[in-house]
Protein backbone atom coordinates (compact mmCIF):
# COMPACT_ATOMS: atom_id res chain seq x y z
CA UNK A 1 0.00 0.00 0.00
CA UNK A 2 1.64 3.35 -1.30
CA UNK A 3 2.51 5.87 2.05
CA UNK A 4 -0.34 8.25 2.49
CA UNK A 5 0.93 11.84 1.05
CA UNK A 6 -2.44 13.39 0.75
CA UNK A 7 -1.82 16.44 1.83
CA UNK A 8 1.24 17.23 -0.65
CA UNK A 9 0.50 19.21 -3.51
CA UNK A 10 0.05 17.26 -6.84
CA UNK A 11 3.52 19.03 -8.11
CA UNK A 12 5.12 17.69 -5.02
CA UNK A 13 4.09 14.10 -5.62
CA UNK A 14 4.64 13.78 -9.21
CA UNK A 15 8.14 15.11 -8.94
CA UNK A 16 9.11 13.08 -5.31
CA UNK A 17 6.75 9.99 -5.12
CA UNK A 18 8.46 6.53 -6.78
CA UNK A 19 11.78 7.14 -6.60
CA UNK A 20 14.66 6.21 -4.90
CA UNK A 21 12.15 2.88 -4.00
CA UNK A 22 15.62 0.86 -3.32
CA UNK A 23 17.87 2.57 -1.34
CA UNK A 24 19.42 -0.63 -0.31
CA UNK A 25 21.02 -1.01 -3.79
CA UNK A 26 25.00 0.74 -4.22
CA UNK A 27 25.65 3.21 -5.84
CA UNK A 28 21.92 4.39 -5.53
CA UNK A 29 20.49 5.54 -8.22
CA UNK A 30 18.88 9.72 -8.11
CA UNK A 31 16.06 8.03 -10.79
CA UNK A 32 13.88 5.04 -11.17
CA UNK A 33 16.25 2.48 -12.88
CA UNK A 34 14.43 0.13 -15.67
CA UNK A 35 13.83 -3.30 -14.34
CA UNK A 36 13.79 -4.61 -17.90
CA UNK A 37 13.49 -8.38 -16.78
CA UNK A 38 10.66 -10.62 -17.27
CA UNK A 39 11.69 -12.91 -13.99
CA UNK A 40 13.42 -12.36 -10.72
CA UNK A 41 15.96 -15.09 -8.95
CA UNK A 42 15.72 -16.69 -5.72
CA UNK A 43 18.17 -18.60 -3.10
CA UNK A 44 16.18 -21.57 -3.00
CA UNK A 45 12.92 -22.99 -2.45
CA UNK A 46 12.69 -21.88 1.28
CA UNK A 47 13.17 -17.78 -0.18
CA UNK A 48 10.41 -18.92 -2.84
CA UNK A 49 8.30 -20.14 -0.17
CA UNK A 50 8.49 -17.43 1.76
CA UNK A 51 7.96 -14.87 -1.08
CA UNK A 52 4.56 -16.50 -1.70
CA UNK A 53 3.58 -16.62 2.01
CA UNK A 54 4.60 -12.96 3.33
CA UNK A 55 4.88 -11.14 0.20
CA UNK A 56 7.52 -8.89 1.78
CA UNK A 57 7.68 -5.14 0.25
CA UNK A 58 10.04 -4.97 -2.84
CA UNK A 59 10.22 -8.75 -3.52
CA UNK A 60 9.09 -9.67 -6.82
CA UNK A 61 9.00 -13.31 -8.63
CA UNK A 62 7.90 -12.39 -12.59
CA UNK A 63 6.85 -9.47 -13.92
CA UNK A 64 3.17 -10.45 -15.16
CA UNK A 65 2.68 -10.09 -11.15
CA UNK A 66 4.50 -7.28 -9.99
CA UNK A 67 7.58 -5.23 -11.58
CA UNK A 68 9.28 -2.66 -9.21
CA UNK A 69 8.73 0.02 -12.37
CA UNK A 70 5.05 -0.68 -12.53
CA UNK A 71 4.44 -0.76 -8.73
CA UNK A 72 6.38 3.23 -8.68
CA UNK A 73 4.06 4.05 -11.14
CA UNK A 74 0.88 2.81 -9.48
CA UNK A 75 2.46 4.40 -6.23
CA UNK A 76 2.38 7.59 -7.89
CA UNK A 77 -1.50 7.48 -9.65
CA UNK A 78 -2.68 6.15 -5.93
CA UNK A 79 -1.38 9.65 -4.43
CA UNK A 80 -2.13 12.09 -6.86
CA UNK A 81 -5.89 10.60 -6.77
CA UNK A 82 -5.76 10.01 -3.21
CA UNK A 83 -6.67 6.71 -3.41
CA UNK A 84 -5.34 3.91 -1.32
CA UNK A 85 -4.06 1.82 -3.63
CA UNK A 86 -4.08 1.29 -7.52
CA UNK A 87 -3.05 -1.35 -10.33
CA UNK A 88 -1.82 -1.16 -14.04
CA UNK A 89 -2.85 -2.79 -17.13
CA UNK A 90 -0.92 -2.81 -20.87
CA UNK A 91 -3.38 -0.19 -21.79
CA UNK A 92 -7.26 1.61 -20.82
CA UNK A 93 -9.48 -0.36 -22.32
CA UNK A 94 -7.66 -3.17 -20.25
CA UNK A 95 -7.93 -1.20 -17.13
CA UNK A 96 -11.51 -0.24 -17.71
CA UNK A 97 -12.02 -4.49 -18.80
CA UNK A 98 -10.27 -5.44 -15.17
CA UNK A 99 -12.05 -2.98 -13.21
CA UNK A 100 -15.79 -4.33 -14.73
CA UNK A 101 -14.67 -7.51 -14.56
CA UNK A 102 -13.59 -7.61 -10.66
CA UNK A 103 -16.79 -5.81 -10.15
CA UNK A 104 -19.53 -7.48 -11.89
CA UNK A 105 -20.56 -11.46 -12.31
CA UNK A 106 -23.12 -13.14 -14.43
CA UNK A 107 -26.48 -11.64 -14.36
CA UNK A 108 -24.91 -8.08 -13.46
CA UNK A 109 -25.87 -4.36 -14.75
CA UNK A 110 -23.91 -1.76 -15.75
CA UNK A 111 -25.17 1.44 -16.52
CA UNK A 112 -23.35 3.71 -18.82
CA UNK A 113 -23.10 7.26 -19.58
CA UNK A 114 -24.87 8.22 -22.72
CA UNK A 115 -21.52 9.77 -23.50
CA UNK A 116 -18.79 7.16 -22.77
CA UNK A 117 -16.08 6.36 -25.15
CA UNK A 118 -16.91 4.34 -27.49
CA UNK A 119 -14.31 1.07 -26.40
CA UNK A 120 -15.79 0.84 -23.39
CA UNK A 121 -19.79 0.18 -24.79
CA UNK A 122 -18.03 -1.91 -27.36
CA UNK A 123 -16.59 -4.33 -24.61
CA UNK A 124 -19.87 -4.28 -22.97
CA UNK A 125 -22.19 -4.78 -25.92
CA UNK A 126 -19.82 -7.23 -28.09
CA UNK A 127 -18.07 -9.04 -25.11
CA UNK A 128 -19.30 -8.87 -21.67
CA UNK A 129 -22.68 -9.86 -22.56
CA UNK A 130 -21.52 -13.71 -23.95
CA UNK A 131 -21.00 -13.88 -19.66
CA UNK A 132 -24.56 -12.42 -19.28
CA UNK A 133 -23.20 -8.63 -17.80
CA UNK A 134 -25.94 -6.46 -19.57
CA UNK A 135 -25.89 -2.86 -20.01
CA UNK A 136 -27.50 0.16 -20.83
CA UNK A 137 -27.37 3.93 -21.58
CA UNK A 138 -28.66 7.06 -19.43
CA UNK A 139 -28.06 11.05 -19.59
CA UNK A 140 -25.79 11.38 -16.49
CA UNK A 141 -26.28 15.26 -16.74
CA UNK A 142 -30.23 13.98 -15.94
CA UNK A 143 -29.82 12.27 -12.36
CA UNK A 144 -33.82 11.20 -12.40
CA UNK A 145 -33.16 10.02 -16.05
CA UNK A 146 -30.18 8.06 -14.13
CA UNK A 147 -32.36 6.94 -10.62
CA UNK A 148 -35.29 5.12 -12.98
CA UNK A 149 -32.07 3.73 -15.41
CA UNK A 150 -31.35 1.74 -12.67
CA UNK A 151 -32.09 -1.85 -12.26
CA UNK A 152 -32.28 -4.14 -8.98
CA UNK A 153 -29.37 -6.32 -10.54
CA UNK A 154 -27.36 -2.76 -11.28
CA UNK A 155 -23.97 -3.35 -9.81
CA UNK A 156 -21.62 -0.98 -11.40
CA UNK A 157 -21.91 2.78 -12.64
CA UNK A 158 -20.01 4.38 -14.83
CA UNK A 159 -19.23 7.94 -15.80
CA UNK A 160 -16.64 10.21 -17.07
CA UNK A 161 -15.48 13.36 -15.43
CA UNK A 162 -15.21 14.90 -18.68
CA UNK A 163 -17.16 13.08 -21.15
CA UNK A 164 -15.81 12.31 -24.35
CA UNK A 165 -16.19 14.11 -26.93
CA UNK A 166 -18.79 16.93 -26.21
CA UNK A 167 -17.27 17.54 -22.32
CA UNK A 168 -20.08 17.30 -20.58
CA UNK A 169 -20.07 17.08 -16.35
CA UNK A 170 -21.77 15.54 -14.54
CA UNK A 171 -22.07 15.79 -10.61
CA UNK A 172 -19.62 13.39 -9.11
CA UNK A 173 -20.93 13.24 -5.34
CA UNK A 174 -24.81 13.11 -6.51
CA UNK A 175 -24.02 10.08 -8.44
CA UNK A 176 -22.06 8.39 -5.68
CA UNK A 177 -24.99 9.07 -3.43
CA UNK A 178 -27.44 7.41 -5.95
CA UNK A 179 -24.92 4.64 -6.66
CA UNK A 180 -24.16 3.69 -3.09
CA UNK A 181 -28.49 3.81 -2.28
CA UNK A 182 -28.65 1.49 -5.29
CA UNK A 183 -25.91 -0.89 -3.81
CA UNK A 184 -23.89 0.14 -6.25
CA UNK A 185 -20.31 1.13 -6.99
CA UNK A 186 -19.49 4.30 -9.07
CA UNK A 187 -16.98 4.10 -11.67
CA UNK A 188 -15.13 7.70 -12.96
CA UNK A 189 -13.11 7.50 -16.03
CA UNK A 190 -10.75 10.47 -15.37
CA UNK A 191 -8.51 10.53 -18.24
CA UNK A 192 -9.97 13.89 -19.58
CA UNK A 193 -9.71 15.71 -16.36
CA UNK A 194 -6.82 14.23 -14.36
CA UNK A 195 -6.41 14.34 -11.04
CA UNK A 196 -4.68 18.04 -11.32
CA UNK A 197 -8.45 19.24 -11.89
CA UNK A 198 -10.69 16.51 -10.15
CA UNK A 199 -10.06 13.91 -7.88
CA UNK A 200 -13.54 11.80 -8.35
CA UNK A 201 -12.56 9.60 -5.34
CA UNK A 202 -12.74 12.72 -2.47
CA UNK A 203 -16.46 13.64 -4.32
CA UNK A 204 -17.70 10.04 -3.69
CA UNK A 205 -16.59 7.32 -6.39
CA UNK A 206 -15.37 3.91 -5.51
CA UNK A 207 -13.24 3.59 -8.35
CA UNK A 208 -11.00 5.71 -10.85
CA UNK A 209 -9.09 4.86 -14.51
CA UNK A 210 -6.68 6.51 -16.57
CA UNK A 211 -6.45 5.60 -19.68
CA UNK A 212 -2.01 6.27 -19.18
CA UNK A 213 -1.53 6.50 -22.65
CA UNK A 214 -3.43 9.95 -22.44
CA UNK A 215 -2.07 12.74 -20.05
CA UNK A 216 -0.39 10.40 -17.74
CA UNK A 217 2.01 9.47 -20.22
CA UNK A 218 1.76 12.43 -21.90
CA UNK A 219 4.21 11.83 -25.12
CA UNK A 220 1.93 9.76 -27.15
CA UNK A 221 4.97 7.47 -27.04
CA UNK A 222 3.27 4.43 -24.59
CA UNK A 223 0.33 2.87 -24.01
CA UNK A 224 -0.93 1.79 -20.57
CA UNK A 225 -3.82 1.89 -18.00
CA UNK A 226 -4.48 3.03 -14.37
CA UNK A 227 -7.28 1.84 -11.68
CA UNK A 228 -7.45 3.65 -8.32
CA UNK A 229 -9.65 2.77 -5.45
CA UNK A 230 -9.74 0.53 -2.65
CA UNK A 231 -6.88 -1.89 -1.11
CA UNK A 232 -9.63 -4.55 -1.25
CA UNK A 233 -10.71 -3.91 -4.65
CA UNK A 234 -7.27 -2.86 -6.03
CA UNK A 235 -6.64 -6.56 -5.32
CA UNK A 236 -9.64 -8.06 -7.25
CA UNK A 237 -8.57 -6.19 -10.15
CA UNK A 238 -4.79 -6.63 -9.92
CA UNK A 239 -6.11 -10.55 -10.13
CA UNK A 240 -7.79 -10.25 -13.08
CA UNK A 241 -4.84 -8.24 -14.65
CA UNK A 242 -2.24 -10.55 -13.77
CA UNK A 243 -4.62 -13.86 -14.30
CA UNK A 244 -5.36 -12.68 -18.04
CA UNK A 245 -2.35 -11.49 -18.53
CA UNK A 246 -2.87 -7.99 -19.65
CA UNK A 247 -0.34 -6.60 -17.09
CA UNK A 248 1.88 -3.37 -18.51
CA UNK A 249 5.54 -3.87 -18.99
CA UNK A 250 8.35 -2.13 -16.98
CA UNK A 251 9.49 0.31 -19.92
CA UNK A 252 6.02 1.50 -20.15
CA UNK A 253 5.56 2.03 -16.90
CA UNK A 254 8.79 4.01 -16.43
CA UNK A 255 7.78 5.99 -19.52
CA UNK A 256 4.61 6.51 -17.90
CA UNK A 257 6.41 7.76 -14.57
CA UNK A 258 8.35 10.02 -16.50
CA UNK A 259 5.54 11.84 -17.71
CA UNK A 260 4.04 12.36 -14.46
CA UNK A 261 6.98 14.46 -13.50
CA UNK A 262 5.79 17.53 -15.60
CA UNK A 263 1.97 16.46 -15.61
CA UNK A 264 0.83 19.63 -13.40
CA UNK A 265 2.98 21.87 -15.70
CA UNK A 266 2.48 20.55 -19.30
CA UNK A 267 -1.15 19.86 -18.31
CA UNK A 268 -2.01 23.45 -16.91
CA UNK A 269 -1.19 24.84 -19.69
CA UNK A 270 -2.52 22.66 -22.06
CA UNK A 271 -5.31 23.35 -20.12
CA UNK A 272 -4.97 27.69 -20.63
CA UNK A 273 -4.58 27.33 -24.37
CA UNK A 274 -7.62 25.13 -24.39
CA UNK A 275 -9.32 28.19 -22.92
CA UNK A 276 -7.81 30.77 -25.07
CA UNK A 277 -8.97 28.79 -27.58
CA UNK A 278 -12.48 27.98 -26.99
CA UNK A 279 -13.37 31.61 -26.16
CA UNK A 280 -11.99 32.37 -29.53
CA UNK A 281 -13.89 29.87 -31.08
CA UNK A 282 -16.99 30.79 -29.68
CA UNK A 283 -17.35 34.02 -31.36
CA UNK A 284 -16.63 32.62 -34.71
CA UNK A 285 -20.44 32.29 -36.44
CA UNK A 286 -18.39 29.98 -39.06
CA UNK A 287 -18.80 27.42 -36.39
CA UNK A 288 -22.20 25.31 -35.79
CA UNK A 289 -21.09 24.65 -32.19
CA UNK A 290 -18.21 25.36 -29.47
CA UNK A 291 -18.04 23.01 -26.39
CA UNK A 292 -15.68 23.54 -23.69
CA UNK A 293 -16.66 23.42 -19.87
CA UNK A 294 -15.04 26.98 -19.02
CA UNK A 295 -17.33 28.56 -21.53
CA UNK A 296 -20.80 30.43 -19.86
CA UNK A 297 -22.79 28.53 -22.94
CA UNK A 298 -21.89 24.97 -21.78
CA UNK A 299 -24.52 22.98 -20.71
CA UNK A 300 -22.69 21.65 -17.21
CA UNK A 301 -20.45 25.31 -16.92
CA UNK A 302 -21.52 25.63 -13.73
CA UNK A 303 -21.55 22.52 -12.25
CA UNK A 304 -17.64 22.34 -13.64
CA UNK A 305 -17.16 25.81 -12.16
CA UNK A 306 -18.04 23.85 -8.48
CA UNK A 307 -16.38 20.57 -9.05
CA UNK A 308 -13.04 21.70 -11.00
CA UNK A 309 -9.93 22.93 -8.87
CA UNK A 310 -7.38 26.57 -10.42
CA UNK A 311 -10.42 26.75 -12.92
CA UNK A 312 -8.79 24.02 -15.24
CA UNK A 313 -11.53 22.82 -17.57
CA UNK A 314 -9.65 20.24 -19.31
CA UNK A 315 -7.36 20.84 -22.32
CA UNK A 316 -9.91 19.45 -25.09
CA UNK A 317 -12.03 21.66 -27.29
CA UNK A 318 -14.30 20.45 -29.65
CA UNK A 319 -16.32 22.08 -32.36
CA UNK A 320 -19.07 21.47 -35.02
CA UNK A 321 -18.58 22.18 -38.62
CA UNK A 322 -21.27 23.77 -40.42
CA UNK A 323 -21.53 20.91 -42.63
CA UNK A 324 -20.43 17.13 -42.89
CA UNK A 325 -17.45 14.84 -43.53
CA UNK A 326 -16.61 16.62 -46.72
CA UNK A 327 -16.09 19.76 -44.57
CA UNK A 328 -14.17 17.76 -41.72
CA UNK A 329 -11.68 16.48 -44.63
CA UNK A 330 -11.41 20.41 -46.02
CA UNK A 331 -10.48 21.70 -42.69
CA UNK A 332 -8.30 18.79 -41.90
CA UNK A 333 -6.16 19.16 -45.21
CA UNK A 334 -6.30 22.80 -44.84
CA UNK A 335 -4.27 22.20 -41.44
CA UNK A 336 -1.07 19.94 -41.95
CA UNK A 337 0.74 21.09 -39.10
CA UNK A 338 -1.80 19.54 -36.86
CA UNK A 339 -2.06 15.55 -37.23
CA UNK A 340 -5.74 13.72 -37.49
CA UNK A 341 -4.65 11.27 -34.72
CA UNK A 342 -7.15 8.85 -33.28
CA UNK A 343 -6.08 9.83 -29.81
CA UNK A 344 -5.48 12.65 -27.64
CA UNK A 345 -3.11 14.18 -24.98
CA UNK A 346 0.35 14.59 -26.23
CA UNK A 347 2.47 18.03 -26.36
CA UNK A 348 1.36 18.79 -29.58
CA UNK A 349 -2.16 19.31 -30.58
CA UNK A 350 -4.07 17.06 -32.26
CA UNK A 351 -7.28 16.45 -34.43
CA UNK A 352 -9.77 13.61 -34.24
CA UNK A 353 -13.11 12.78 -35.79
CA UNK A 354 -15.13 10.97 -32.89
CA UNK A 355 -17.49 9.47 -35.60
CA UNK A 356 -15.47 7.96 -37.27
CA UNK A 357 -12.85 6.97 -34.59
CA UNK A 358 -13.42 6.97 -31.06
CA UNK A 359 -17.42 6.38 -31.24
CA UNK A 360 -17.94 4.35 -34.23
CA UNK A 361 -19.17 1.83 -31.66
CA UNK A 362 -22.27 3.62 -31.22
CA UNK A 363 -25.05 3.13 -33.46
CA UNK A 364 -25.77 6.00 -36.39
CA UNK A 365 -29.02 6.74 -34.88
CA UNK A 366 -27.32 6.77 -31.28
CA UNK A 367 -24.71 9.04 -32.30
CA UNK A 368 -26.98 11.24 -34.06
CA UNK A 369 -29.33 11.23 -30.85
CA UNK A 370 -26.14 11.90 -28.39
CA UNK A 371 -25.36 14.96 -30.53
CA UNK A 372 -22.22 13.23 -32.44
CA UNK A 373 -22.31 14.45 -35.63
CA UNK A 374 -20.18 14.02 -38.57
CA UNK A 375 -19.13 17.90 -38.63
CA UNK A 376 -17.66 16.94 -34.88
CA UNK A 377 -14.02 17.55 -34.64
CA UNK A 378 -12.27 16.64 -31.51
CA UNK A 379 -8.92 18.86 -30.99
CA UNK A 380 -6.70 17.91 -28.46
CA UNK A 381 -4.87 21.15 -27.45
CA UNK A 382 -1.40 21.33 -26.64
CA UNK A 383 1.31 23.13 -24.79
CA UNK A 384 2.29 25.08 -28.27
CA UNK A 385 1.64 29.19 -28.78
CA UNK A 386 -1.78 29.78 -28.31
CA UNK A 387 -1.53 32.29 -31.17
CA UNK A 388 -0.12 29.91 -33.81
CA UNK A 389 -2.37 27.53 -33.07
CA UNK A 390 -5.38 30.21 -33.61
CA UNK A 391 -3.71 31.06 -36.64
CA UNK A 392 -3.52 27.37 -38.15
CA UNK A 393 -7.13 26.76 -36.88
CA UNK A 394 -8.20 29.72 -38.95
CA UNK A 395 -6.88 28.54 -41.79
CA UNK A 396 -8.92 25.85 -41.31
CA UNK A 397 -11.71 27.12 -40.99
CA UNK A 398 -11.34 29.30 -43.99
CA UNK A 399 -11.16 26.57 -46.31
CA UNK A 400 -14.48 25.03 -45.11
CA UNK A 401 -16.64 28.45 -45.96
Amino acid sequence: MPQNNHNKHASTISARTGERRHDHEWPRPESMPIYQTSVFTFDDVDDVLEYYTDRPPGRYLYSRNGNPNVVSMQEIVAQLEHAENACASASGMGAISAAIMAACSAGDHVLLSREIYGGTLVLLRTLLHRFSITVSLADFTNLSEVVSSLTPSTRLIIGESITNPLLSVMDIKALADIAHDAGALLLIDNTFATPIVIRPIELGADIVVHSATKYLGGHSDVSGGVICGSSSFIEQANHVITTIGSNLAPFDAWLIARGIKTLPLRFKQQCLNAQTLAIWLAKDDRLQNVYYPALATHSTHHLAQRQFAEELYGAIVTIGLKGNRDAVNTFMRAVPSLPFAPSLAGVTTSLSHPSTTSHRGFTEQERKAFGITDGLIRISVGIENVKDLIEEIDAGLIATT
